[in-house]
């Protein structure tokens, strides 16, 4: 059977092969299934247990005196390690745990979580040893839950993860019964109503799909999770089947659309915004997360440390001959507005590294006065020289005031860049080298009439992994007189404005376009040399964050509502402040927010965690009433149910016109610093601090006095490398001050992070700041909780380090991030008082499946096969392509040796997919000297099917000349089957496997013109394909574009081509040889071919072979059947790039664990199967994730090899494959069994294979070992 036109496999679809020079028995990390469920077998102790468990009701629920500490150290390594996915690692912890504490409800949920997650690593190593296998790790977490649950049958840890167990092992009903139940104990829970959803069956089949009949409750149970969840993805794609089901096309297209856009594993170069389900740790639904870490009481009141500080001196500042500071009477005519929005906000000053030195520049804005009038100032950093002003020599404008500042790298280049504000005008400015400013103001379109612009905020508001900006305005510019004039009311107010950065990263020269990235968040930071180009967009006023019009003046960037998103919270004159909610696709909706008083009067907000319940707080400066602290006590329910709510935190400063967050005395709880009026007669401010007490912020004295008065703004950062945060001021008339930061005997972390890019498996999509970011310390005694936004309310935004105090502890024992992308980290025992970079690891592993081979000192990556064999390959909606189920694969003299008699493969499947194996065998072919063979093979969807029969030649032709569509030489590349690839074509942003039209030109001159019609010809083609996915199909057959394969064209004399071959097949996955024959088709003087298509198709060598009937009849060829095949697990082997170019190839020699499929229903059972591939017969062995079939082939009775003559082989295989994409048609299930006269797939209710006794015995006895690594005889 073949595809519809154009229909290619995805390359996920093939399964691994190797080819093994040692024996059978040979492993490498191996790591089995578990054994079957605890229902079905004996109980037992643990493996190595000395001594009988306590019974249940001889427990206490606590953890003894004598091993409190001991307990908890083990607990937070392995939490830390169960983040950093090292499950066996985690596993011995909690067991440590469970020794000391046997009773402790929490350890023994925690090692029952590390069990579900692992694959049967002690089992493998028991049966490596020679002994018994243990009970697998399916068995003890269920026993461990069961033991939980009869001492608190209302523990939601153990009912959920008892479900996701029994929902691996297919056990449906058993699963939703402890799922129904998770969702009465925390009826808020969306994981819980989704695995109910997923684990719902017909009663009278449970076995089966849920029912039309059924389709109705599973909606609503799917609806329920969405209304909690309305990002949870799989969720949205499951609804909209069963709405189809329900009969509700409408609604299924409608939901369809939804997921495509927020699938973060679609194909586009943006991953979408969704939360996931999936059954990798961290995603699964926060009961199948490890619990019970006490959290540490509020800090001690008795004996507090006060920060230690140096009195405040003023900078060494050079100043240009004749400027001089401004003082408060330069703040006339046109620049009055930005004296009184200084006098109420705090004079605007940023800290960031302007020259990439590795020190923090400051930008004060509004600070000089010069020849040509007020400006603003760029400081650089001298170090012990002082500080440079060298606004001119960067190119900075010498006549500009303006109101604020906003630091970032937002085009990621590595050089923080600038946004000035002001009235009626603003100001991108992009960091040149380090060396100077380059205005961008022609790309910046307008948004909206000029404005009287306060502050600026560069944030990812859209989770596309770049910076969006964020205007704060507060009236039309031309009402600027009427600005913050005390005691006047606020003049008519103005939305605010955002931009969305659609700026693109340049290519990257042997990488496809989902991985390209710009060169601060590249992974690979040596092969990009270049950021994002410059495109700021107005944001869509339907979607946008700027909220309707009103005197604003201040913005928080907080993710207050707890759906993993950034919202926005607007102060304004005149007005009730309001919440933007992220809606996620880069849309936003206002939402009341019910605070215990009035913002009136506020001169900015900023975000803190002050009570460090993983909720974000929010401080409001007020210049002339009370400091606000106000405590996020939002509930998170259904998102029409949720209400936004803010509670009174204590607080007792007052008339601060400027603050910032900072851990001034490095406790771990976050103070806040602000600029109070001085005592007396004294002008302007002087600093002053609150101190967060755990339940207040209590004002306190500085703990020195600035030397002189008049601090107009303030800012906190490291000026002098410590890397502590310092205390600057902002002077009237005078250079600014600084307050160095000595330490106070605490502990600190001061964490540089770095957001990247990159790829599934490893995706990551994150700014190159962090600004999102999630960071939080856990260990005994310390719990610091930091959310990387806005923590300033005044007119600037400082780029720089994030500084958490430690309080005594002389390390982290646990430093989480969760990044913007949802990417969950997380590092274990960091030192303290360090500067650390962090950068964004995904750490969850994958791979593809490949070929080894063993080429006699090593096992070397060759490719894949039964690519074509894939079932439910959507081609577009509603339209599936068919399975092509046989393949010849190539295995050259040199890459398969005997070894004690045999032939040894070994076949795996090292990605969340299924393979249906039906029939192996090997064809052993002796070539005479000078004779080369190859099978006929390609695929070619709706063209002339491959053979697969023998192809011999003794002489092959290459072309005179080779070119690409272009005209660029591509000769070398072509002359040699080597990995230099023919890859100058552009790729379809946003679809993996489509591209520009491409191609090659192959010009053979005359070198053909000797053969006639009837002379056998065959077109060699070498290289590869990047498939697309069958979410890649949907969403290009929605946008009206096509998949077109290739097609192979001659050039006529006139210089006109047609088409001599309209579907010309091409390399199934990773890089092999295709034939075509082409005779007939190229006589004649001269011949020039053209080869076109849109695939990402990488041509490696092209040649015409002279096809030697001859030379085929010398061959010699045996054939043998499969003489021992051993199913067991081995894992994922490691994914690499031997040489640096693409594709990525598989190294034998690294194993990583495989996670739990993503999948239900029963895979072949392990151990012997060589009855399931002796014949094709439909009698399948069905390989899961990880596992591995360990093949035999008698190398016995082959006739010696002649002086002169090669020994090559052929593998002939048929089978199927199934991958995980949501939108290959049941790619959640093992089955429906294909076979070979099934109707096409997927096909209709109540088909199925035609039973007979020797079928169901082989259901029986083989197909009893549930997917994800359970059970299985």
């Amino acid at each position: 059977m073949s595809r519809l036109p154009g229909v290619a496999p995805p390359r996920r679809l093939a399964i691994l092969l190797i080819m093994a020079f040692s024996g059978i028995a040979c492993r490498s990390r191996e790591e089995p299934a578990a054994g079957p469920p605890a229902a079905q077998r004996p109980q037992s102790q643990h493996a190595g247990s000395t001594e009988p468990a306590p019974r249940p009701a001889e427990l206490k629920d606590e953890i003894p005196p004598a091993e409190l500490d001991a307990v908890l150290a083990a607990s937070y390594r392995g939490a830390g390690l169960m983040e950093q996915f090292e499950y066996a690692k985690a596993s011995k912890e909690f067991r440590e745990v469970r020794r000391r504490a046997p009773g402790w409800i929490p350890g023994s949920i925690n090692l029952a979580i590390a069990l579900l997650n692992m694959s049967g690593e002690e089992a493998e190593a028991s049966k490596s040893a020679g002994g018994e296998a243990p009970k697998g790790n399916f068995d003890e977490a269920l026993e461990l839950l069961r033991e939980v649950l009869d001492r608190s049958p209302d523990n939601p840890h153990a009912h959920f993860c008892t479900g996701i167990i029994l929902q691996q092992q297919g056990l449906l009903p058993e699963a939703y019964k402890h799922f129904s139940r998770v969702t009465q104990i925390d009826p808020l829970d969306a994981a819980a109503w989704y695995w109910a959803a997923s684990t719902l069956t017909d009663p009278a089949n449970p076995q089966a799909s849920v029912s039309p009949a059924l389709a109705k409750e599973q909606a609503a149970l799917y609806q329920k999770a969405l209304d909690l969840d309305p990002y949870l993805t799989q969720a949205i794609y499951k609804l909209s089947v069963v709405s189809r089901m329900a009969g509700d096309p409408n609604r299924q297209k409608a939901l369809l659309e939804l997921w495509n856009k927020i699938n973060p594993d679609r194909p586009q170069p943006v991953p979408g915004p969704g939360n996931s389900a999936a059954k990798v740790y961290g995603e699964m639904g926060k009961y199948a997360t490890v619990t019970g870490l006490p959290r540490p009481r509020g800090k001690d009141q008795a004996a507090p440390l006060p920060p230690r500080f140096d009195p405040a001196r003023p900078l060494v500042v050079t100043l240009a001959a004749g400027d001089r500071w401004a003082k408060p009477e330069d703040f006339r005519g046109p620049a009055a507005v930005i004296g009184r929005a200084r006098a109420r906000f705090g004079a605007a000053v940023a800290a960031f590294d302007a020259d990439g030195d590795g020190k923090a520049d400051l930008y004060l804005a509004a600070s000089v006065v010069g020849p040509k009038g007020l400006r603003d100032a760029l400081l650089l950093n001298r170090g012990e020289a002082g500080f440079e002003d060298v606004t001119a020599r960067f190119g900075l404008p010498m006549d500009r005031a303006s109101l604020g500042v906003a630091a970032a790298d937002f085009d990621a280049d590595r050089r923080v860049d600038l946004f000035l504000t002001g009235v009626g005008k603003n100001a991108l400015l992009r960091n040149r080298d380090g060396s100077g400013f380059e205005d961008l103001g022609e790309a910046l379109k307008p948004a909206g009439p000029p404005a009287v612009a306060l502050q600026a905020r560069w944030l990812d508001l859209d989770q596309d992994g770049d910076l969006d900006l964020f205007l704060v305005n507060h009236c039309a510019a031309e009402l600027a007189d009427k600005a913050f004039v005390p005691g006047q009311p606020p003049p008519p107010g103005i939305a605010c404005t955002a931009y969305r950065n659609d700026g693109q990263p340049e290519a990257v020269p042997g990488s496809p376009q989902p991985a390209w990235a710009p060169m601060a968040t590249a992974w690979d930071k040596g092969r990009v040399k270049s950021g994002l180009s410059v495109v700021l967009t107005p944001w869509p006023d339907a979607a946008a964050p700027s909220a309707g019009p009103a005197a604003y003046t201040g913005v928080a960037a907080l993710d207050v509502d707890a759906d993993r998103d950034l919202d926005l919270i607007l102060a304004a004159d005149g007005a009730p402040p309001v919440a933007m909610l992220n809606d996620r696709l880069g849309r936003f909706h206002a939402a009341q927010v019910e605070l215990p008083s009035s913002l009136e009067g506020t001169s900015g907000l900023l975000v803190a965690d002050l009570d460090q319940d993983g909720m974000s707080d929010l401080v409001a400066a007020s210049a002339s009433g009370a400091v606000q602290a106000l405590r996020n006590a939002t509930e998170r329910k259904t998102e029409a149910e949720t209400k936004l709510r803010f509670e009174a935190f204590a607080a007792n400063a007052r008339s601060w016109n400027a603050a910032a967050a900072a851990d001034l005395d490095l406790d771990g709880l976050p103070d806040v610093v602000g600029l109070e009026p001085s005592s007396g007669k004294a002008p302007g401010r002087t600093p002053s601090w609150a101190r967060n007490e755990g339940t207040r912020l209590a004002r306190v004295d500085w703990p020195v006095a600035a030397e002189t008065p008049g601090a107009a703004g303030l800012a906190i950062a490291d000026l002098a490398g410590d890397p502590l945060p310092d205390l600057l001021l902002a002077r009237d008339g005078e250079p600014p001050a600084l307050a160095l930061n000595r330490g106070n005997g605490h502990h600190w972390l001061s964490l540089e992070l770095a957001g990247h890019w990159r790829v599934k498996p490893e995706l990551m999509r994150t700014n190159s700041h962090g600004l999102g970011t999630r960071v939080l310390v856990e260990g005994q005694d310390t719990h610091v909780a930091h959310e990387h936004t806005t923590p300033e309310t005044g007119l600037a935004q400082s780029i720089g380090p994030v500084v958490l105090g430690l309080g005594k502890r002389d390390a982290a024992e646990l430093l989480h991030l969760r990044w913007p992308d949802g990417v969950m980290q997380c590092e274990l025992n960091v030192a303290a008082d360090q500067k650390r970079a962090i950068g964004e690891n995904n750490r969850k592993t994958g791979s593809c499946p490949v070929l080894f081979t063993w080429d006699g000192s090593k096992f070397a990556c060759l490719g894949d096969f039964l690519g074509g064999g894939g079932l439910g390959y959507l081609v577009a909606p509603g339209v599936y392509g068919q399975p092509d189920r046989d393949e010849a694969v190539a295995i050259g003299p040199s890459q398969l040796r005997e070894e004690q008699g045999a032939y040894r493969l070994s076949i795996t499947e090292p990605m969340d997919e299924i393979a249906y194996l039906d029939h192996v065998r090997l064809d052993v072919v002796d070539s005479p000297p000078g004779v080369t063979s190859t099978p006929d093979e390609r695929f070619a969807p709706t063209g002339n099917r491959p053979t697969g029969e023998l192809i011999a030649w003794r002489r092959a032709v290459e072309p005179e000349h080779a070119t690409d569509l272009a005209g660029r030489d591509v000769a070398e590349a072509l002359r040699h089957f080597d990995r230099v690839t023919v890859d100058s074509f552009r790729k379809l942003e946003g679809w993996t496997g489509y591209a520009e039209e491409h191609g090659i030109v192959l010009d053979f001159g005359d070198r053909l013109s000797g053969f006639g019609p009837s002379d056998p010809l065959v077109l060699c083609l070498a290289g590869w394909v990047e498939y697309p996915y069958s979410q890649t199909n949907y969403a290009a057959a929605t946008a009206g574009v096509s998949l077109r394969p290739p097609v192979i064209e001659r050039r006529r004399g006139d210089g006109s081509w047609e088409v001599i071959e309209p579907d010309a097949g091409y390399p199934a996955g990773l890089p092999r040889l295709t034939t075509l024959d082409l005779t007939g088709k190229l006589t004649g003087p001269s011949c020039v071919l053209r080869i076109r298509t849109n695939m990402e198709c990488y041509y490696d060598q092209a040649f015409i072979a002279v096809r030697d009937r001859r030379a085929e009849g010398s061959l010699r060829v045996s054939t043998r059947e499969v003489a021992r095949a051993e199913l067991g697990h081995r894992g994922y082997s490691r994914e690499v790039s031997p040489d640096g170019r693409l594709p990525l190839l598989y190294d034998y020699r690294y194993v990583d664990p495989a996670p739990l499929a993503r999948l239900s229903g029963k895979l072949t059972r392990f151990g012997d199967v060589v009855p399931l591939l002796k014949a094709d017969d439909d009698i399948l062995c069905v390989i899961g994730p990880g596992d591995e079939a360990r093949l035999e082939f008698s190398a016995e009775g082959l006739p010696p090899l002649e002086p002169g003559w090669t020994r090559s082989f052929v593998l002939r295989s048929f089978g199927y494959c199934k991958d995980a994409d949501p939108s290959t048609a049941l790619s959640d299930t093992v089955g429906p069994l294909p076979w070979k006269g099934m109707p096409p797939f997927p096909f209709g209710g109540g088909a199925s294979r035609p039973a007979d006794p020797a079928y169901e015995a082989y259901l029986r006895d083989y197909q009893t070992r549930p997917a994800g690594g359970g059970a299985g005889r």
